[in-house]
């Protein structure tokens, strides 16, 4: 006999990816306004900087779990 595969498991699992990909838009939409203000506010360079750094590795985190969702990885 083939493997039978549990479908609610798969839809589960793809659920909570796109929970996530969702909640990291968010994230990084949030922390862009947040990094926003601090330039506003002239924030000591170093630390927009690593903020700045931060969102560029959310924004790689992002597309990573878009491109999976999408199944294009």
């Amino acid at each position: 006999m083939g493997k039978i595969i549990d479908l609610s498991s798969v839809l589960e699992k793809e659920e909570k990816l796109q929970r996530v990909e969702d909640f990291l838009e968010e994230l990084k939409d949030d922390f862009a306004e947040l990094i926003e203000e601090y330039e506003e506010d002239n924030a000591d360079q170093d630390k927009l900087d690593a903020m700045t750094d931060a969102l560029d590795a959310l924004e790689d985190a992002y597309d990573i779990i878009s491109d999976i969702v999408a199944d294009e990885i």
